[in-house]
Order: C-alpha cells, then sequence, then structure tokens
C-alpha cells in the first residue's frame, strides 16, 4: 500500500475562458498500478472562484471518476477509480478536469487550486 499526494494550481499570466458544459483539462500525470492493486481517491479538497465550476478526476482508460461540484469543498470520497484485475502492470493517466456546469461561459481563476490524497492498494 502507498499513498501519494497531487497538487495543483491553474497559474498563467490571464483566466481561462470556458464554454457552458465544456471541461478543461487543468493536469494528467502518469501512473502505474500493479495487478491486484486499486487507484483509490481518499480525499480531493479545492477551491474554484465561480460556483458555476465543478472538479473531475478520473483515471483513463478505466471508467472510474469522481465529480464534485459547488465551486469547492473538502471531501472525502474514498472512490476506487481503477481496480487492476488484468495479470500484469498498467500505466493509467490520472486527469484533472475543470467542468463549466453553468448554461453560460465563466472563467478559470488563475488561483483555483486542487489537493488530491490517492492511494494504491
Amino acid at each position: 500500500m502507498s499513498s501519494f499526494q497531487l497538487s495543483g494550481i491553474v497559474g498563467g499570466k490571464n483566466a481561462i475562458p470556458v464554454a457552458p458544459g465544456r471541461t478543461v483539462l487543468l493536469q494528467q500525470i502518469i501512473l502505474e498500478v500493479a495487478d491486484g492493486m486499486r487507484l483509490i481517491l481518499k480525499d480531493v479538497n479545492f477551491l474554484f472562484n465561480n460556483e458555476a465550476f465543478a472538479i473531475k478526476i478520473q483515471a483513463e482508460p478505466s471508467p472510474g471518476k469522481f465529480t464534485a461540484g459547488g465551486g469547492g469543498g473538502e471531501l472525502t470520497p474514498n472512490k476506487v477509480l481503477f481496480r487492476n484485475n488484468t495479470g500484469s502492470t498498467v500505466r493509467i493517466f490520472l486527469l484533472v478536469s475543470a467542468v463549466n456546469k453553468a448554461k453560460n461561459a465563466r472563467s478559470l481563476s488563475r488561483s483555483d487550486s486542487w489537493h488530491l490524497t490517492l492511494q494504491r492498494r
């Protein structure tokens, strides 16, 4: 069993405009999950300055995902994002995105940020 943390901030020089209903990829990392192990999202702490945005965490190519709205929060989903029963180690993409849930364009702030705790068990 191993735990690790991932954090990020939008950054840049300007806010990022996002069309209604659109998703913007904020961070992507590659992970390996050994056979018989699971990738678990233990907790999420995020703050988007606009409450229209939801955070979405996915483990591709697995169907596992977690989405939380309301612009921010401290959550403990304990959600299995990926379960490896393939017989060998699998490389996956962990994606952190923002989804504009509003019916009009909104902007991500440069200071919008997230912190995740994940576990391979």
